[in-house]
């Protein structure tokens, strides 16, 4: 299950689309939430590992790799609800 930031960040793009803004804006967004959501899975990974637990690390290629397949992700989340509210809008008019 995704948390709370990564349901409240799909406000953005339908934001953005609701009021006309341009796609590679919901794509800085959507890699913004992405390296929000790295950045948070690294502070809870800091927390257990401060707690004593036992944390495999990760190298730079395995923490990149992680993060452009969450930016992928977030892409096409927002990507979809971009376009969706850009299609709703049109109809209101």
């Amino acid at each position: 299950m995704f948390g709370f930031d990564a349901w409240l960040s799909l406000f953005g793009p339908a934001y953005f689309a609701f009021s006309g803004f341009s796609a590679p804006v919901m794509v800085v967004w959507a890699v913004a939430c992405a390296g929000l959501a790295m950045w948070n899975i690294g502070q809870r990974r800091a927390r257990k590992d401060a707690a004593g637990a036992e944390i495999p690390s990760r190298s730079w290629a395995a923490s990149w790799k992680m993060f452009l397949f969450v930016a992928i992700g977030y892409v096409a989340a927002h990507t979809a609800v971009y376009l969706l509210v850009r299609y709703l809008a049109a109809l209101r008019l």
